[in-house]
């Protein structure tokens, strides 16, 4: 029986992910550094403590990147283009609102910074209709660890197994799976059905979720 629903945000609650590398791209610019949509896969999912990590080991980097400024650089520039072109899209808060009507809880575990994840989640309408939000920084260890996840569960009252959890990147789905619940891959332009085939249903549209969701029951 299902009693929660953990949602990843971006990728899955807003379309974000070409928001959030377009400003990494600007900040990463001052390193000689640019990288494709082709070569984004590598990173989605992980926090950005994790990716300045691999930054700097993919990119020999010997600079100290502060986190905690890159990250608010980072959500300004990705805040001004959101605004700009965003397509608002009622979907998430349509299924949210049915999700909730069904007695199932709601959560959000993602791997930005709080200040960042709260102002996205009230854009969106979202951030009142949560039971409750892990960000990456109430946790130590980042996904594809599932610590983030066992500890939204934890907050929602809910066994791990009692658990969904919709995801678009492979770490997620990993995390998912590692903390002992289903996991539904949810496709985007920067994934594919055969990188989330560790996903118990793969979907491309939040008007079949629901529906999606009876089957894991």
């Amino acid at each position: 029986m299902i009693k929660a629903i953990i949602f990843d945000m971006d990728g899955v609650l807003v379309n974000s992910t070409k928001y959030i590398w377009k400003s990494f791209n600007t900040l990463l610019s001052k390193y000689n550094i640019h990288i494709s949509d082709e070569k984004i896969k590598k990173y989605l999912g992980r926090s950005l403590r994790d990716q300045i990590k691999m930054w700097k080991e993919d990119f020999n980097i010997k600079e100290n990147i502060d986190i905690e400024e890159f990250s608010k650089k980072a959500f300004e520039m990705e805040l001004k283009l959101m605004e700009k072109e965003l397509i608002k899209n009622k979907d998430p808060l349509n299924l949210v609102n049915s999700i909730k009507e069904m007695n199932i809880k709601v959560a959000v575990a993602t791997s930005s910074h709080r200040f960042r994840a709260e102002k996205i989640l009230e854009i969106i309408g979202i951030k009142d209709k949560l039971d409750a939000l892990v960000t990456a920084q109430d946790v130590e260890n980042h996904k594809p660890h599932p610590e983030i996840f066992l500890k939204a569960a934890e907050e929602l009252k809910v066994k791990p197994e009692q658990c969904v959890v919709i995801e678009d990147a492979v770490d997620g789905i990993e995390a998912a799976k590692a903390g002992k619940m289903k996991a539904i891959g949810f496709l985007t332009p920067y994934n594919s059905r055969q990188e989330l085939i560790k996903a118990d249903l793969i979907v491309s549209d939040f008007r079949e979720l629901k529906d999606k969701l009876k089957e894991l029951k």
